[in-house]
């Protein structure tokens, strides 16, 4: 029985690696207390959206489903980005906390950008068996700052339980006023490849233990990419663009429901000052926008694991092709189901709490639909008449 006492603090006293690399190690993984909630949230009809060219008004929301939440906590919490929405856990202590930040988020992703947020919550106890159990560990971006990694098979089941039954797990929206997403922008054009193209990737082990395939995987990345991995990171500021005045405010002018509030007054001095110093280069007195954009690069969010590897990364045609060729061999060998999508830019979506180091984080997705087209062809790849050794198999 987990004591009520100590399980708040789970994840925050959690040690951290900094390796990414690391994932698969055992010694980082902790299993995340019963009482503990998976929170999902999702686009409902991303896919059709995203064919229609909305892919960025989807990546904000999924985007969003995080920044609503992490201003319910004074520090760091365990979620995954996934393009059209988020995984989250959250601590019994916020539960009625985070429903509610979503429901609002819910109500302002209707009103404002026209889609539907679906959201739904089970228990980490409700998911977890002898066969299956949800386990994180803490990756450190840079010092201060972590994302979650994820294992065990639990997070994949709390999303089939949630989908099957919505009935008994959704949250409801309802209509609220004064809606604001605090914190949440997206200001940069975006990202042009340095390289070749952008692809985002998704690798799902079939194997158990799956830590071979991943590690395999990852070193075959760091040998078609010379050892310089990092490199890979489509975040590059010197092709880095900010967009105008103009199209700010109509993006983030969406962002409230009430355009007589101070948060969105706030908003439009922001959006003022932040042109001036991205856009038109005007130094500012109270910090130095070359550092804060040189960090972003470290800050970024563009490769996690949440029982599955996700990856946004910056590749030659010669190295896109060494990856599909592997990717086409360990799925033909039944070791691996994968999703893959070429765009020619990446896109960020920027959430801040300070401009300090270790007070930001930016979510990065490939464009032109990145991660949730990728999904679609991985999904496609599970499905039974696809292939026919779909069970996972002992290497």
């Amino acid at each position: 029985m987990d004591n009520p006492s100590t399980t708040e603090r789970f994840y925050l006293d959690l040690p951290s690696f900094s390796n990414f690399r690391d994932i698969t190690a055992d010694r980082h993984f902790r299993r995340v207390p019963d009482d503990w909630f998976v929170v999902i949230s999702d686009v409902k009809g991303s896919t059709k959206a995203i064919e229609e060219g909305r892919y960025k008004d989807v990546n904000t929301i999924g985007a969003a489903s995080i920044s609503v939440v992490q201003n319910q906590f004074k520090h760091d919490f365990p979620y995954s980005f996934g393009g059209d929405g988020a995984t989250l856990l959250v601590p019994p202590g916020k539960i009625d906390q985070v429903t509610e930040a979503l429901m609002r988020l819910a109500s302002l992703s209707n009103l404002q950008f026209g889609m539907e947020l679906r959201v739904g919550r089970i228990t980490a106890g409700e998911v977890s068996d002898d066969n299956c159990s949800i386990e994180v560990a803490k990756h450190e971006l840079t010092a201060g700052k972590c994302v979650a990694v994820f294992r065990g098979g639990g997070l994949a089941e709390a999303e089939r339980r949630i989908k099957d039954d919505t009935v008994k797990y959704s949250v409801d929206s309802a209509k609220h006023d004064n809606l604001e997403l605090e914190g949440l922008s997206c200001r940069w054009n975006p990202i042009p490849n340095t390289r070749g193209r952008i692809m985002a990737l998704l690798v799902l082990s079939r194997v158990t233990p799956p830590a071979k395939v991943y590690q395999a995987f990852l070193s075959k990345l760091n040998e078609i990419f010379e050892g310089k991995l990092d490199e890979a990171n489509p975040v590059q500021i010197a092709v880095m663009g900010y967009k105008s005045l103009e199209e700010i405010y109509a993006n983030e002018k969406r962002y409230h429901t009430n355009r007589f509030s101070w948060g969105y007054l706030k908003r439009l001095l922001e959006i003022l000052a932040s042109t001036l110093i991205f856009k038109y280069q005007i130094p500012p007195l109270f910090f130095n926008p070359r550092r804060y954009a040189a960090s972003m690069r470290m800050h970024a969010d563009y490769r996690k694991f949440d029982d599955m590897l996700r990856m946004v990364i910056d590749c030659s045609e010669e190295q896109a092709k060494a990856i599909q060729d592997y990717l086409d061999e360990a799925h033909r060998t039944s070791q691996i189901f994968y999703g893959t999508h070429f765009s020619d830019t990446a896109l960020m979506t920027c959430y801040l709490q300070d401009l300090k180091d270790g007070e930001h984080i930016h979510f990065i997705d490939g464009g032109n639909g990145g991660y949730a087209m990728a999904a679609k062809q991985l999904k496609a790849q599970m499905k039974p008449d696809n292939n026919s050794d779909a069970d996972r198999r002992e290497l």
